[in-house]
């Protein structure tokens, strides 16, 4: 038969004198093994209610079973009662923990017995409201990706709660605390949301669908063609997916339009390239490298190109074509085949390369290894 309130407090009141007149040999230890969850039918939960005590003293363990934690939540809501949350609880009731080790399940799920989390109670709110308490549950959920996500994504997150979680949130004008979801973040995410009422903290679970919200990037001036574009002269917006454009200022930043841009006009990757370091019909330096020899030569371009681009140069001495990659401004590399490298590297060794001359289209040598 369970003891009434008054009889608990009776029984506890005993413990504490006899454990006060006989000192420790009166209190023996007892292990609290906690469940996974449990259900509540009374107006708070007990230790009992949470973990089963397991002592050789059985008096003991209704003692303990009868230590009052926190008010049983409300229906339609369930608390998470972690191990180092229930630690707390004891010792700030005179628990001893070095006499009472707790064991079993990591955390509790704390319910009322007599109903499921989401079952209505009382009146719904009107639409409004729901909507209200809705647009909190989500601002919360953003906040919590910014701080520790990232601050500089445009989240944007839908939340759908039932009645209860509802009127819950909106019976609380306390900031809304939330943890939980996975990497990399989006989709269906599951969050723990925590609201503070004054019967104290209610946790329950919302699944939220997250995403980004689209932007592109924007002059905000006019560009002439082959303008070098600077942060300051771009903005993002928000605006549909467009396969073509942009949805980082970084990625335009310090790259050459290929056309003029007027302003407000959407940056696509045709309308912008790397910046142009070598330029059709210009007169370029060649430069050859191998087994420590670097060859400079001068030729003509044949077409434009970026750091990087295979582009076609004509050489100044017999006009042969051939494929060169842009290094700097005016400046190609190729790389020459190590046979051709040697003969080079040998006949300027003995004297045979030729002096050097002015005129550009001379071969020049330069030793990267110079021996003494």
């Amino acid at each position: 038969m369970p003891l009434t309130s008054s009889a608990r407090t009776y029984a506890i009141t005993l413990a504490a004198i006899g454990i006060a007149l006989f000192g420790p040999a009166a209190a023996r230890a007892a292990e609290l093994q906690l469940r996974p969850e449990c259900r509540c039918s009374g107006p708070v939960v007990t230790l009992g209610d949470v973990a089963d005590v397991l002592a050789a003293d059985s008096a003991e363990a209704e003692v303990l079973a009868a230590v009052e934690l926190f008010p049983t939540p409300p229906s339609g809501t369930k608390r998470f009662l972690q191990v180092r949350q229930l630690q707390d609880l004891l010792l700030a009731r005179g628990v001893d923990l070095l006499e009472h080790p707790i064991s079993g399940a990591s955390q509790v799920a704390v319910l009322r017995a007599d109903e499921e989390p989401g079952t209505a109670e009382g009146e719904a709110l009107p639409a409004s409201a729901v909507e209200k308490v809705q647009r909190r549950v989500s601002e919360a959920v953003m906040r919590y990706l910014q701080a520790y996500v990232s601050v500089a994504e445009p989240w944007t997150v839908d939340v759908k709660l039932s009645a209860p979680q509802a009127r819950w949130v909106a019976s609380s004008e306390n900031e809304i605390s939330v943890d939980g979801g996975v990497p990399p973040w989006l989709g269906m995410q599951r969050f723990e949301v925590t609201v503070l009422s004054p019967d104290g903290p209610v946790r329950f679970d919302v699944d939220a669908e997250v995403t980004l919200v689209s932007q592109r990037v924007v002059a905000v001036r006019s560009l002439p063609r082959d303008a070098i574009i600077r942060a300051t002269d771009v903005r993002l917006e928000p605006g549909g997916a467009i396969e073509a454009g942009f949805h980082s200022i970084d990625e335009v930043v310090d790259r050459q339009t290929t056309r003029a841009l007027p302003k407000d006009k959407v940056v696509d990757r045709g309308s912008i390239q790397e910046p142009l370091l070598v330029r059709r019909g210009e007169v370029i330096t060649v430069y050859a490298r191998s087994a420590g020899i670097r060859v400079r030569s001068t030729a003509k371009a044949r077409e434009e190109g970026s750091l990087g681009d295979l582009i076609q140069v004509e050489s100044l001495l017999d006009r042969a074509t051939y494929f060169a990659c842009v290094s700097g401004i005016q400046e190609v590399e190729v790389y020459a085949r190590p046979a051709q490298a040697d003969r080079i590297g040998a006949a300027a060794l003995h004297g045979s390369a030729p002096p050097p001359d002015p005129d550009p289209r001379v071969l020049h040598l330069e030793f990267l290894n110079p021996e003494p």
